[in-house]
């Protein structure tokens, strides 16, 4: 069987968890047992970061936002001990305090080469990168976030963190100019696709969707005519990569089937199979996550009582008006039991309740996840992610067996 050309698409930790397994994979399998052809690898990443070290830079120099395309030179390069250093961050209270020196790198390389992918470029020959890192557009852009009540949320790091927490009906791009959102009233922005990113669709053998942020990191991809046009005439095998934990902001309360209909809902796209873990998580860091999903629903109530008591005590609203508010009110409170049900923090897959099967999507379950320790604004926090050597475990195994039916057909 010859070695498959993969082009993954997605961004933050989601996507460099997928290319570290793939590349451990490629590492230890060499030879006729690869099935992974590891120096045709497309990484097609999301450039929509606004916040931390890349937000800053992005605001000073009004380049593309550098972060992802950083955390994943440091995933696939064979230059271990320079690629450390590269994401070394300053931990100073000055300037520097925050950056990563593979952030400021990347934007001294989009000067002195004259663009983001030369950058890249250089970046990839001075860390042994194998593969490519391809952003998925060389637009200026601020991604948005349409809300259930109509409300527009802006800015990639603010669309988790907002204080309604209406779920999200969709996302989208407005242009930004000199490091500022541009939306003119009544103006429809289309993101134009990077080039690079439509060809290394087209020419792939496997496609791959996830894991990662399902509106923040996967959907800035896929609202971009020319990729999802890309992948619709592709004759690639198509492969989503559902996430194994809801995620406060985004996607609270999802199932499989929620993530799948999110993705189809914004791009039209006919995927072949859909992974998704089938292993429990530890009990006590589900509960880290239930306490986290009522936080969240209980900021949503203080809102709407703090935006009450304001229209009552400056007489600025008909009494009908704040009745409104106190049935959202009720509505939020009477939903916080469910909120608080732990069956709904993991993400797995019920056949009873859900059938994607019947849309002609082969779903496979296995064990993909692993827990692990991050820090969050200083904070450790015990959280589950797809483990890399298990993912691409199960993805090669579909990859075979998909290739032995096409043999056998």
């Amino acid at each position: 069987m010859e070695a498959l050309k993969l082009a993954c698409i997605g961004g933050g930790s989601g996507l460099s968890a997928l290319l570290s397994g793939i590349k451990h994979h490629a590492d230890t399998h060499l030879g006729d047992d690869n099935i992974i052809d590891l120096d045709n690898l497309a990484a097609i990443v999301t450039v929509s970061d606004d916040g931390g070290s890349s937000g800053r830079l992005v605001e000073e120099f009004d380049v593309l936002p550098p972060g992802d395309i950083r955390r994943l030179l440091f995933t696939l390069s064979d230059a271990d001990e320079l690629a450390g250093l590269f994401e070394y961050r300053f931990s100073s209270n000055g300037e520097l305090g925050g950056h990563t020196i593979g952030n400021i790198l990347l934007t001294a390389l989009t000067e002195l080469k004259g663009n983001f992918p030369k950058a890249i470029q250089a970046a990839s020959r001075l860390l042994a990168v194998r593969g490519r890192i391809i952003p998925v557009t060389l637009d200026y852009t601020v991604l948005c976030a349409e809300l259930a009540d109509g409300e527009i949320v802006r800015g990639e790091s603010t669309i988790p963190k907002r204080e309604n927490r209406e779920p999200i009906k969709r996302v989208f791009f407005e242009r930004r100019e000199n490091g500022k959102t541009h939306h003119p009233p009544g103006e429809t922005y289309e993101c134009q696709a990077h080039e690079e990113a439509i060809e290394a669709l087209l020419n792939a053998d496997v496609i791959i969707i996830g894991p990662g942020s399902l509106y923040t990191s996967i959907m800035p991809n896929l609202v971009i005519k020319g990729i999802v046009d890309a992948i619709q005439r592709s004759n690639a095998m198509k492969i989503y990569v559902c996430n194994v934990m809801t995620q406060p902001g985004e996607t609270d309360g999802y199932a499989v089937t929620d993530h799948v209909n999110a993705v189809l809902g914004h791009a039209k796209i006919a995927l072949q199979y859909v992974l998704v873990n089938n292993q429990p998580a530890p009990n006590e860091v589900i509960q880290e996550y239930v306490r986290q999903e009522l936080l969240a629903q209980l900021t949503r109530i203080r809102s709407l009582s703090e935006e009450g008591l304001s229209m009552l005590y400056e007489n600025k609203a008909h009494p009908m008006d704040v009745m409104n508010l106190a049935k959202h009110i009720s509505l939020l409170s009477s939903e916080t039991m469910l909120v608080a049900d732990a069956s709904k923090v993991q993400v797995s897959y019920n056949p009873e309740r859900e059938n994607l099967e019947a849309e002609g999507m082969t779903v496979v379950e296995a064990d993909l996840i692993r827990d692990m320790v991050v820090t969050e604004g200083g904070v450790e926090m015990n959280v589950i992610r797809h483990a890399p050597e298990k993912l691409v475990r199960s993805l090669v195994k579909i990859m075979r067996n998909h290739e032995k039916l096409n043999e056998s057909i």
